[in-house]
């Protein structure tokens, strides 16, 4: 009978401590979905807490020998290898991100989760076992801990969720760790720790090894680069400031049609300003730095990781550097610069995203999510449009300006579409029209000799789920769901002092080779830069592994038609 009361005791103390603990982290960490499940997962630990009160007090009347503890208790210091558990998922995330972080940051992630841990894990458990066993304590506050550092991959993982619950979902990943732990450690102390040091380097090892897979070592440029300028036919006669605008996943009109938007009078408003708009244009990646990253080194596989490109180490703005041009990067925030120096002549935002990566993926890991534009929260959109405006009316000569804006904007990624997903998109591409017939009108009153590029990275995911398809059968999968992660939009002007010749543009990497080709002497250059017109990045879990060659669909639904109904280009074998 004392047994079963002191038991009953250690799950109470145990309650009201994770109570204590949700109730406190809901006010402290930022808000999010981690608050959010704090919130609601309060009311029923502090329901299950009740219940468990009253049981014993009812033992504790009828056992009239029970004594409190009225001790504290120490943990052994090999305790402290449980630490593994909860830390994991941080070590996963900061391998995943490394391009974001430096050693200090590196050092800040840890040390700030590491001291989360220590309090809610130790500490707390310390002060608390004067009532109860000081085991359970430790091993509630480590199920707590892990299940909070781990819930930005359980809101990743949405396709993944019991019952479709989101909420349900963390609330078994708290009741199974402090479960599976608490027996093990019960059974034996020694299986407990080797378990979880082979968690902690089995989730290491993995992400290791994806991450490599994925980042290649560097490859040196020099070679590509000199073979091409010592050719005399590629350098550039024509030396026209280039603008290019890249608008965040902008719909092709045949993929706007399938929405329900008509985008016709916007059309027309650029081909009235001399805008040759191309149709059935598509990307060979289908996220923004896999995307913009091909355009800028005109390759497929790349050798870096694609902010390495982004950030200026590009071999196709190294061909206009070798021309005298000077090159300009604006973008809305510091998400496309990695670790990699950054070699554009000019650029915004300025400094290092490395040493503010340890602060934003811990705001990322206690949010419980990693948004898609977390690294937008510390820089306004207004100052970015500002600074666009700057350069579109400033006078310059020899400049390749390249900017990448927020609009129209994608879903927002939870892997669960939105009852008015579509509007919302809709809404964003009228802002996005406003936005880009600004930024025409300044180019035709200040540069309108210029070659003028506006595109758009990838499509917008607005259907099926919203995300990623690797978890539905291919047979589902049709082109409307290709050209929603994949369709782009392109829209180029071309000044009328050059001899313009018109290529087979089917990508938009394909910018780089068509103008290249028509500022240079070498008219076949287009067809010796060409990228292969297939998907590079990760098609297997964006499409469930249905690719595109030459513009017609391998796999899916639509196996063997054409991406595009509408194409501006001929389709080539």
């Amino acid at each position: 009978m004392k047994n079963y009361t002191q038991f009953l005791l250690d799950l109470l103390v145990a309650g009201i401590l994770t109570l204590l603990s949700m109730m406190l982290l809901s006010f402290i960490i930022p808000e999010g979905v981690t608050t959010k499940f704090l919130l609601r997962g309060s009311k029923i630990v502090g329901l299950v807490s009740l219940i468990l009160g009253v049981i014993f007090l009812v033992f504790w009347i009828f056992n009239k020998n029970f004594k409190f503890k009225k001790k504290i208790e120490l943990p052994e210091l090999k305790d402290l290898t449980l630490l593994a558990l909860p830390m994991s998922p941080v070590l996963d995330f900061a391998i995943i991100n490394i391009e974001y972080l430096d050693q200090i940051s590196f050092l800040y992630l840890i040390i700030i989760t590491l001291i989360f841990t220590l309090n809610f894990s130790f500490i707390l458990p310390i002060l608390f076992s004067y009532f109860a066993s000081f085991k359970i304590l430790m091993i509630s506050g480590i199920a707590l801990s892990f299940t909070i550092l781990t819930m930005a991959k359980i809101t990743n993982n949405q396709t993944n969720h019991i019952f479709n619950s989101q909420f349900l979902t963390q609330g078994i990943y708290l009741i199974i760790s402090f479960l599976i732990l608490y027996l093990i450690y019960s059974f034996n102390k020694k299986i407990s720790y080797v378990v979880v040091v082979f968690f902690i380097i089995t989730g290491i090892s993995l992400n290791f090894l994806n991450y490599s897979s994925e980042n290649p070592v560097n490859v040196n440029q020099t070679e590509r680069l000199l073979k091409f300028i010592n050719n005399k036919n590629n350098n550039i006669i024509h030396k026209k400031n280039i603008n290019i605008l890249v608008y965040e996943s902008y719909a092709d009109s045949e993929t706007l049609n399938y929405y329900g938007f008509d985008n016709t009078k916007h059309l027309k408003f650029l081909k009235k300003n001399g805008f040759n708009v191309y149709k059935g244009i598509y990307s060979n990646g289908g996220l923004s730095i896999a995307s913009t990253s091909r355009i800028l080194e005109i390759k497929g596989e790349l050798s870096q990781h694609g902010r390495h490109y982004i950030s200026g180490n590009s071999f196709g703005l190294n061909i206009f550097k070798a021309n005298g041009y000077k090159t300009i990067g604006l973008f809305k925030s510091p998400h496309f610069f990695g670790s990699s120096p950054i070699k554009w002549d000019e650029y915004y935002p300025e400094g290092d995203v490395t040493k503010m990566g340890g602060k934003t993926l811990t705001k990322a890991i206690f949010e419980g999510e990693f948004r898609f534009d977390i690294f937008d929260d510390n820089f306004e959109y207004k100052k970015y449009l500002e600074l666009k405006n700057k350069y579109l009316s400033s006078d310059k000569e020899k400049t390749l300006f390249y900017t990448h804006n927020s609009y129209p904007g994608h879903s927002q990624n939870s892997g669960k579409c939105r009852k008015n997903e579509k509007d919302l998109y809709f809404e964003r591409i009228n802002k996005a029209n406003l936005e880009m017939k600004n930024d025409v009108i300044n180019l035709m009153n200040n540069d309108p000799n210029s070659i003028i590029v506006i595109l758009s990275d990838h499509g917008p995911y607005l259907t099926k789920n919203c995300r990623e398809l690797r978890n539905y059968n291919k047979n589902e999968i049709d082109r409307y769901d290709i050209q929603d992660r994949y369709g782009a939009f392109l829209s180029i002007y071309w000044p009328k002092d050059i001899p313009y010749v018109q290529h087979n543009i089917e990508i938009i990497q394909d910018i780089f080779p068509t103008i290249l080709a028509n500022i240079t002497n070498n008219k076949n250059l287009f067809n010796e830069l060409k990228i292969e017109r297939k998907f590079f990045d990760r098609f297997n879990t964006k499409v469930g592994g249905v690719n595109v060659n030459n513009g017609i669909i391998k796999g899916g639904k639509d196996d063997g038609i054409p991406l595009f109904k509408n194409r501006s280009y001929s389709l080539q074998k």
